[in-house]
């Protein structure tokens, strides 16, 4: 019985190199260290990408690309690279949008308040706009995970 399932480890580290690989990508830009980027849906590379390609190459790797877990991992690597470019993307998009409602909300109130103090307290907080990713952000998350996984089974 093996101690570690090597498509396990390779998702794994697929993950944690694409979410460290993400926090240095932003640390050369902004030319400072921010930790919650590192925690942080959206950014290149996508790292859910880099999860499930790491996954299935590994998969393909230990049981054979002709497997039916293969398949079935490569339909599911298909489907969260889809929802990362679509609907999580549309999603950040969405709430760009409702922040640029949100800022004007605040205006708005602060100029109808005036002196009077406020009678009850709203909180309105802004929304997470980077959620999704760019076509560019999930090749890259899926060329990482593939690299990864090729990695691993050369090591092991």
């Amino acid at each position: 019985m093996e101690l570690f399932s090597y498509p396990l480890v390779a998702a794994i580290v697929g993950n944690v190199s694409a979410q460290a690989t993400k926090g240095l990508i932003q640390a050369i830009a902004n030319k400072s260290i921010s930790p919650e980027v590192i925690f942080a849906s959206g950014g290149m590379p996508s790292s859910h990408s880099a999860t499930v390609a790491a996954l299935a190459i590994a998969i393909g790797l230990q049981d054979g690309f002709g497997s039916s877990l293969f398949a079935l991992a490569l339909v599911f690597t298909g489907v969260v690279a889809y929802d990362a470019m679509g609907v999580r993307l549309a999603a950040g998009r969405h709430a760009a949008a409702l922040n640029i409602l949100v800022d004007e909300f605040k205006q708005l109130r602060e100029l109808a308040r005036g002196d009077h103090p406020q009678r009850t307290k709203l909180v309105i907080r802004r929304f997470h706009e980077r959620i999704g990713h760019s076509v560019n952000e999930v090749a890259a998350g899926l060329a990482v995970g593939a690299l990864i996984a090729l990695g691993l089974a050369q090591l092991g």
